[in-house]
Parts: structure tokens; sequence; C-alpha cells
């Protein structure tokens, strides 16, 4: 039903802005038109005049409808957006996020680096805020990277299922700091918003499809 309203918004915007553009271009004909019949015969509207105002509404009337051209493109634009974004539903997507969920002993997350590293490690932290596991991954180069969690503590033990925080501590040499952190959630409908963007709800949560860094 939204990609229907959407196109019907579409026909209507363009037919008012082509109704726009032939009503200024009739209004200016009917000026010129009284503007020649009532002009001195002993000082006749000038040629280069009479050009330059033609060119002057040739060129009003092509800007109307090229903005009406990129109207109609944007608002198909968004529909095709809607339409793609419906093989989403039901997948996991990477999106911005510092959150996993833990359930029957998994969980996942993941980060993006815009350079490589010598070491990248994991820090989990429970709803206190209190570290409670850490995951070692190595060096590695740029680019985007899941990891996957078994839900147990350094010294072995099965945490309970829920919401924990993670982030991804990194250094290379004598430099270190904190990769952005990636969460997984699963997209459970599709929807355009107001603007025009097409966003993805994911237990009431809204993402724009613009901010999903990995689909699988």
């Amino acid at each position: 039903m939204a990609t229907v309203s959407t196109v019907n918004s579409t026909a209507d915007s363009s037919a008012l802005a082509a109704s726009s553009a032939k009503e200024l271009s009739d209004r200016f004909l009917t000026m010129l038109t009284a503007q020649m019949r009532n002009q001195d015969p002993l000082n006749p509207l000038d040629n280069a005049e009479l050009t330059s105002q033609m060119a002057q509404i040739s060129t009003v009337t092509g800007i109307s409808q090229l903005n009406t051209t990129m109207q109609w493109l944007g608002y198909n634009m968004s529909a095709l957006q809607s339409t793609q974004a419906t093989s989403l539903i039901g997948r996991q997507v990477l999106v911005s996020g510092d959150v996993m969920s833990l359930k029957d002993s998994k969980a996942t997350g993941g980060y993006t680096l815009s350079l490589p590293v010598e070491n990248a490690e994991v820090r989990i932290y429970n709803a206190d805020k209190t570290e409670v596991g850490r995951i070692k991954l190595g060096a590695k180069e740029a680019g985007t990277y899941t990891f996957d969690w078994d839900g147990k503590s350094a010294d072995g033990a099965a945490l309970a299922d829920g919401n924990y925080t993670f982030e991804v501590a990194v250094s290379s040499g004598t430099e270190t700091g904190v990769a952005p952190t990636l969460s997984t959630v699963t997209i459970a409908s599709v929807r355009p918003s107001s603007s025009g963007t097409v966003v993805l709800d994911s237990k009431g949560n809204s993402i724009n499809l613009s901010d999903v860094y990995q689909v699988w």
C-alpha cells in the first residue's frame, strides 16, 4: 500500500508541475502577443529584445520541466528501494550499535576498521557495566568483520541469556583505540519514511537502509 501511495503522489506532483509550466508559458505568450499588437509602428519591438524574452521563457520552462523530471525520479527511486528492501525481511543485518543478544549460548557482533591493526580484542560487559568476557581477534586488515561469542565468561562459566554490550579494543605499536562496533538485528518489516528514505524495523527500532553494513 505504501508503494501505491507513493506512485499516486508522484503522478499528482508531476501533473501539477506540468500544469504550472504550461500556465506560465501561456501567460508569457499572451503578454508577448499583446505587446506586439500595441507596439509603436515607428518604434517596433527590437528583434534582439524579442529573442531575449523568448530565451528567458524557454529557460524558465526548461528548468520547471527538469524539476518535474527530478521529482519523478526521486519518488520512483524511493518506491524501488521499498520494493527491493522487502527481500531483507527475515534476514540478519549489521548496523551501528554495541549490543549483543545472547540466546542458547550464542551471540554475534561486528566491527569495522578503516585501517589495519596489529591486535584486536572484544570486551564484553553485562547490564551493570562489569566486564564478563574477552575474545582475542589478533591482527586484522581494514574492513568489516563479525565474531561469535559462546556466552562464556573468562573463567569458562556459562552466562545467562540476555543483552550484553561490547567494545572492540585495537592497537598497533604504541597506538591504541577502539573500533566502531556493529550490532546484529533481524529485519521484521520495511516501510518508507516521510522523507522518502526506506527504513527497516526490527523490534520497534527504525534503521535507515543506508546504515546497513552487511546482510546475510
